[in-house]
């Protein structure tokens, strides 16, 4: 059985991919990884990689970066007709849904078996037509794979996916990235103070992340606990980060909050998660988080919200702490749970790895995924 996966965001999505393809080469599956050119794939050379999707991403204008998009998924039809063997194609993401549509079309008049894992139902920035392009995409496929048990009802209702053709699987762990160096390297790597606890929120900011909850969280942590400081580290995605810097001025919070704001290459993570004490997670809107997977595999306790797939990764209450969106007081308070008992929060990080080792491992997920593959291939 050939199949290819195509990757068109490695940023957010080569642990991922790579993760999926070495546990399915586990399995006998030959697979194949179509990506960006410019991707650097330095720890997944174990893999196949055919480096033939064009990077549109850094292109200056919307018109240039749909102009590159069409020519990779060009060369992704192009690759498919030159390669009969391979009978699958698994999607990991749609960018320009129209364009996405047109070559789906093209590649399963070629007989190729399409197969969708859903990471996002929808794009967090939505164009006026992605709902009409995807619900196309989505019920033409011939497996749907979603990450989140909550997309399962609009994907049947909105989307008019037939129910058979909808499987759950959760995402994976990261148990395997997870790089141990000391807190006090980790810290000075990162300029912290080795005397406070530390409060993370690691990934894209974005609106719907919530960042400015955490904002305000603060005051009501800090009155309780003084000694903590909170470490907000990303790369700004469709937001505008100086009105996060304003209402930290404004709150009175530059001593206490921390921002470091960029793209975080993967060889730094491991320093922002050692580092950490607690990892936060105030998100107005998620369909499922690689964050959550990494805050565990590096046996972080977590404060989340009740949204998305969180409500199925985290046990709240014994691997972590759910509130309600929207809720500084609340968010707060679940941090405050943390500080008041510094055993339980160790507890609970261990946990959490100990629990997602098992239920999100990378051969359990294969294992579902191939009998996916085996079943629309019979």
């Amino acid at each position: 059985m050939k199949v290819l996966i195509v990757n068109q965001v490695p940023e957010v999505n080569n642990k991922y991919t790579f993760s999926l393809a070495r546990a399915l080469i586990k399995l006998g599956v030959e697979v194949g990884v179509f990506g960006i050119n410019t991707d650097n794939i330095t720890e997944y050379q174990d893999v196949k990689f055919i480096p033939l999707f064009l990077e549109y991403s850094h292109k200056h204008t919307i018109l240039s970066k749909i102009i590159e998009y069409k020519k990779g998924m060009k060369n992704l039809f192009d690759y498919l007709t030159a390669h009969d063997d391979i009978k699958i194609v698994h999607f990991q993401w749609y960018i320009c849904s129209p364009i996405d549509w047109h070559y789906m079309k093209k590649i399963k008049k070629l007989g190729k078996k399409i197969v969708i894992t859903i990471h996002d139902l929808l794009p967090f920035n939505k164009k006026f037509y992605d709902v009409h392009f995807l619900k196309k995409i989505y019920s033409n496929a011939d497996i749907v794979i979603s990450q989140a048990m909550t997309n399962i009802n609009d994907l049947i209702s909105k989307f008019k996916v037939s129910k058979n053709k909808i499987s759950y699987i959760p995402h994976g762990h990261y148990m395997d990235y997870a790089e141990k160096v000391t807190v006090e390297e980790s810290r000075k790597f990162l300029g912290l103070p080795l005397d406070k606890k530390i409060i993370l929120f690691f990934g894209q900011i974005k609106k719907v992340k919530g960042v400015d909850i955490l904002i305000k969280a603060m005051r009501y942590v800090i009155a309780e606990h003084p000694n903590v400081m909170c470490l907000i580290a990303g790369k700004v995605w469709k937001d505008n980060f100086s009105q996060y810097d304003k209402l930290i001025m404004d709150l009175d919070l530059q001593h206490y909050i921390k921002t470091d704001i960029k793209f975080i290459p993967d060889d730094e993570v491991k320093y922002y998660f050692n580092a950490a004490d607690i990892v936060a997670l105030p998100y107005r809107k998620i369909y499922q988080s690689g964050v959550v997977q990494l805050a565990y595999a590096y046996e972080k306790p977590v404060v989340a919200t009740t949204e998305g797939e969180f409500v199925n990764v985290i046990k709240n209450g014994e691997t972590g702490l759910l509130v309600v969106p929207d809720d500084e007081k609340a968010f707060a308070g679940a941090i405050n749970q943390y500080l008041d008992d510094p055993i339980k929060a160790i507890e609970f990080g261990k946990k959490g790895r100990e629990d997602l080792k098992v239920r999100m491992s990378w051969d359990l997920i294969a294992e579902q995924t191939y009998n996916l593959y085996k079943k629309i291939l019979a």
